[in-house]
């Protein structure tokens, strides 16, 4: 299993262009051979907890949104052929017009126990 995060992030009140090319985006999915599951997700604010930021950064407005879309594929190959079609180009050939950053694509496997096990911490 190959599990793909694609991160980009978007001027706000550039959102609901992003947001209309993801769709499209999600439609093509929904067809997509060898996909196992996706999600798409936006962001809203910034955790203390979790990072490094101090509690009155909580509060803090984000000046641009940051989206995810995450898919898990049965193959590398399954993954790739998706990636390289023409109808993602043209989404992707929309979101590039409000783009500020991204985007990146990072491919993850799965670790297994013995895999984990094998770490030293």
């Amino acid at each position: 299993m190959i599990v793909g995060q694609t991160l980009f992030s978007v001027k706000k009140g550039t959102e609901h262009r992003a947001e209309a090319a993801l769709a499209e985006l999600e439609g093509y999915l929904h067809h997509a051979a060898g996909l196992r599951t996706h999600r798409i997700l936006r962001s809203f604010g910034m955790s203390p907890i979790g990072s490094d930021l101090h509690r009155e950064a909580r509060a803090a407005e984000l000046g641009e949104l940051h989206y995810v879309v995450q898919t898990e594929w049965d193959t590398m190959e399954t993954h790739d052929e998706f990636y390289r079609s023409g109808a993602v180009g043209r989404v992707y050939a929309v979101l590039s017009s409000v783009i500020t950053s991204g985007p990146y694509e990072v491919l993850y496997r799965a670790l297994e126990q013995d895999d984990r096990s094998r770490v030293a911490v």
